[in-house]
């Protein structure tokens, strides 16, 4: 559901602006929402809002409503204001206005950015009309208000207002059609604008009562959010296109801009974007897959996730063939740098020795999961290591643009050694002009920030425990007493139409089929479940075709979501609710993480623990159990096996917490 810091008919809005109290009682709001604003924010309300209520301080818009830092749905972004009425033809009518302080602008380094001074010096930054399309194109989507389908349409538009900007080269630029060719369904007005402002308002939203309309944004409930794996097979093939936000939007336009530029002078270069769990990385990275598809460039997704490249490859299955010719421009695989436009680290590193520079951009998914050498790892654990060079200079030897997409805190190997700062001294040292990017906004997660710092605070990765998500509802965590409890909750969500698995701590042995029956034991027993059991994914085997894998079948076909997924299988991917069985290897002891060896049963992960120099196991640990509780859209449920752990829990879920049944 939207929430607002302000909302109040237009007579109230100018009268608190006046008077000088908005400010504080939107700061008090922001307080109340775990969202603390800073001296900046407070200044740019104060400013950006007076100036707004000297344009609605008009008779025909007094009865309109108006939202002060409304929030959109599944993400972090608020709209600084929108307005409620209804138009001419009786339609209920919204008009979202972002409100800029900007006092100049010049073109910026990519399509749609322009370059303007803020925090810590001058930075490019979405035109308006581009933020205020993502922005609109979001709502229309997952805001059920404003559906087409909806039987009463909210319809919505959107304007932008500089209100510091005077007439002049840098509102003739924003305004530059050929330039930026946004401004007939996104206009922008400068600070001598206020009237034409106002006029405009005035000619969709007539006098009268909106309350009925603003109840309605306020109270409609969110839509799904898309999954990425139901839409890859679209979006490569050009009939989907992500709506990108903000940060994300000049990230694409980026990497996009630096493999024109990199083709052209043939010197390369190297993109580094950080991001958590649920900031889109991999939505950006299969968008500029097509993009880069779309634009006959020589491109590979790699990825160190191998279910989730095994996933991809078996989602795209008659698409990958053509999409390879097309972009390498050769009929045989053999004569192609690599196999498959879905690839590993591996053969991408592989193919930066032989056959470097080839591949014009090489986006790199989870790349937190590089090796320190390129290695191959036998069926019984074994492992055998091809060079002494390091991986992370062959991947960048191989492609003239390359995009790695990483979150530091997602290691779950001791051998994984991807790391931002790493991947930046690597590509310094060649030589190799890097760019770094944050993403920070949370699209996973019913889009709360909140949930996820609550994770990460549980973990002790952030200090303090926000606990917002439980006072807006925007996220669900549910514990239940046994997995029994947890499997029949998500049970009635499957039967609802929502996708749900199981996941666990790998902390039950995994057996191999039965050979007479070929059914995977139900290895996931324990006398604390209540009666329930389960297998854990099944061991189809190796060399089997992806749409026959386990990691496929696991995360796409409704009749194995009976079966449990450990971190390697739920890694890159997301459901609408996720069951989290917490097994008894991590546990709080005395206020700190402990890992306790024998509850846990990857002999390969234990194995690399003991061989590695300077491997900290609890870190991985907090990392793997950070990933499980991340990977629901709508909520997560949990069964905690260890009681001092369970209790801690507990504890930092606050208020007396009575536990809910599930």
């Amino acid at each position: 559901m939207p929430r607002s810091f302000y909302r109040a008919p237009v007579r109230r809005f100018v009268d608190d602006a006046r008077l000088d109290v908005l400010h504080a009682e939107l700061e008090k709001a922001a307080a109340t929402a775990h969202s603390e604003a800073g001296a900046a924010e407070i200044t740019s309300w104060r400013n950006s809002l007076s100036a707004l209520a000297t344009v609605l301080d008009t008779p025909e818009l007094t009865a309109s409503e108006i939202f002060i830092e409304l929030a959109m749905p599944i993400g972090p972004q608020r709209c600084d204001a929108l307005l409620t009425g209804r138009n001419a033809f009786g339609e209920a009518t919204a008009v979202l206005i972002e409100l800029k302080q900007w006092g100049w602008a010049r073109r910026g380094p990519y399509p749609e950015h322009v370059v303007v001074s803020g925090k810590g010096g001058d930075h490019a930054r979405p035109h308006p009309g581009a933020q205020l399309r993502g922005y609109v194109t979001h709502m229309r989507h997952f805001h059920t208000a404003f559906h087409a389908d909806s039987p009463d349409q909210v319809q919505l538009e959107g304007v932008a207002w500089l209100h510091n900007m005077e007439p002049g080269p840098s509102l003739d630029l924003l305004r530059s059609a050929p330039d930026y060719p946004l401004l007939d369904a996104y206009p922008i007005f400068g600070k001598d604008d206020a009237p034409k402002l106002a006029a405009y308002l005035r000619s969709r939203l007539l006098p009268g009562p909106s309350a009925d309309v603003a109840d309605r944004v306020e109270t409609a409930p969110t839509a799904p959010s898309h999954k990425l794996l139901d839409l890859v097979v679209q979006t490569i093939t050009h009939q989907h296109e992500w709506n990108l936000l903000d940060t994300q939007l000049t990230v694409y336009w980026a990497i996009r801009h630096a493999v024109q530029v990199a083709k052209h002078s043939g010197v390369p270069r190297v993109i580094i974007v950080r991001g958590g769990p649920g900031t889109g990385k991999s939505v950006l990275a299969i968008q500029l897959l097509a993009e880069a598809a779309r634009q006959h460039w020589v491109v590979v997704h790699a990825t160190g996730s191998k279910a989730f490249q095994t996933v991809l490859r078996g989602r795209t299955l008659k698409q990958a063939g053509s999409l390879l010719e097309s972009s390498f421009g050769k009929r045989k695989k053999k004569d192609m740098p690599v196999a498959d436009i879905f690839t590993t680290f591996v053969e991408v590193a592989r193919a930066g020795v032989a056959h470097p520079g080839e591949i014009d951009l090489m986006v790199a998914d989870e790349a937190h999961r590089l090796w320190e050498h390129r290695r191959i790892k036998y069926p019984n654990g074994m492992v055998k290591w091809l060079t002494d060079a390091p991986m992370v200079r062959e991947v960048i030897s191989a492609s003239k643009v390359s995009a790695f997409f990483l979150d530091d805190n997602q290691s779950v190997r001791a051998g994984e050694i991807g790391r931002s700062q790493l991947i930046e001294d690597h590509a310094k040292a060649m030589g190799i002009e890097v760019e770094r990017f944050e993403l920070d906004e949370q699209f996973r997660c019913a889009g709360s920030d909140s949930y996820l710092r609550w994770v990460e605070g549980l973990f002790d990765l952030r200090p303090g425990n926000d606990l917002a998500w439980r006072q807006d509802r925007e996220y669900t965590l549910r514990l239940a007493a046994t997995p029994k409890e947890m499997s029949d909750r998500l049970s009635m969500e499957t039967s609802a139409g929502r996708r749900c698995r199981i996941v666990a701590g790998y902390c039950w042995k995994w057996s191999k089929p039965d050979p007479l029956t070929g059914e995977q034991p139900h290895d996931l027993i324990d006398a604390r479940f209540g009666g329930w059991s389960a297998p854990w994914i099944e061991k189809t085997g190796q060399g089997l075709a992806p749409e026959l894998n386990q990691y496929y079948l696991w995360a796409t076909d409704e009749s194995k979501r009976g079966q449990v997924g450990s971190i390697y299988s739920v890694q890159g991917f997301e459901f609408d609710y996720v069951g989290v069985i917490w097994g008894e290897d991590l546990v709080r002891r005395n206020g700190k993480w402990v890992f306790q060896p024998d509850k846990n049963k990857d002999g390969a992960f234990k194995k690399e623990i003991r061989n590695s120099k300077g491997s900290d196991a609890v870190q991985m640990l907090l990392n793997v159990y950070r990933v499980l509780l991340t990977r629901g859209m709508k909520g997560t449920f949990l069964t905690v096996l260890d009681d001092e752990t369970r209790a801690y829990v507990e504890e930092r879920l606050a208020f007396q917490y009575q536990r809910q049944r599930a």
